[in-house]
């Protein structure tokens, strides 16, 4: 699924992309995803103009004067820049055309992926309950702690906690703990200032360098060229057999998903 760095470079290119942002033609192809598209909005985006193009979470939002698109990848959804002449791959949803003929489909083989309009983006229920950005300043080693120290879960499952801070999918997460120096099995209310200090700074670390690197590429991730993102050369612990330190790494399943550690490295 792609997570916020990959969400990030995706709208990153789609907002440099575009050079004419009015709307010239929005085409359902295929209204089957997680939501089916409402059918209305090729008529209510017919001739608007896109004011903003930004991420939240992991969504991408386009803003008009009257309400805003809110745009989820799923676990398999691809937005591709085609021709002006496109030609409809199987699993196409939908395409948007802008008055330069810039064109846009947004593919997706597992249909969990959705698009929305929406009249006040802060209400809608994909967004309302959303937690911090966890590249901002609001997302510190104070906050972290407020919303640790009680919690009986494990760590891993607390940062991946999208109500308590947004954006941080498995590979992140197993990678940020094994940069803090934390076992992804730590039970939250065990976690220190001082580790929340650490913890808050690797996560921020690996999400910006993924960023930096295009995002991971493990299985369908494509950016907007249709290119892979190199994240994955980088990681430093997630789908390995060893750490640096020559210690075969750890495999143990929370929440029924793979994370890797390093038992002498974290504690």
């Amino acid at each position: 699924m792609p997570e916020l760095p990959e969400v990030e470079t995706i709208c990153n290119a789609f907002k440099k992309s575009v050079t004419n942002p009015v709307i010239k033609e929005f085409k359902i192809i295929n209204p089957k995803l997680r939501w089916k598209i409402n059918n209305k909005i090729p008529s209510i985006l017919k001739g608007k103009r896109i004011n903003n193009i930004s991420r939240r979470a992991k969504y991408i939002i386009m803003d008009f004067d009257d309400g805003s698109i809110i745009l989820h990848l799923g676990m398999t959804g691809i937005l591709r820049k085609t021709s002006t002449f496109p030609e409809i791959f199987k699993h196409d949803h939908f395409m948007l055309k802008l008055e330069d003929d810039a064109t846009y489909i947004y593919n997706d083989v597992r249909k969990f992926g959705s698009l929305h309009w929406v009249y006040d983006k802060s209400k809608h229920f994909l967004i309302k309950n959303l937690g911090v950005e966890p590249l901002s300043r609001l997302f510190s080693k104070k906050y972290l702690y407020e919303k640790l120290k009680n919690k009986k879960t494990q760590v891993k499952n607390l940062i991946m906690n999208q109500n308590i801070v947004v954006g941080i999918g498995n590979i992140y997460a197993s990678e940020a703990l094994y940069d803090s120096k934390i076992r992804p099995n730590r039970i939250s209310s065990t976690i220190t200032i001082s580790e929340c200090e650490n913890l808050v700074k690797s996560i921020k670390k690996v999400l910006s360098r993924s960023i930096k690197f295009g995002g991971t590429s493990i299985k369908d991730y494509k950016t907007l060229d249709g290119k892979s993102g190199y994240f994955k050369q980088k990681l430093m612990v997630y789908g390995l057999e060893k750490c640096q330190c020559g210690e075969v790494l750890i495999i143990v399943k929370i929440s029924g998903r793979s994370s890797f550690y390093c038992a002498k490295c974290q504690k």
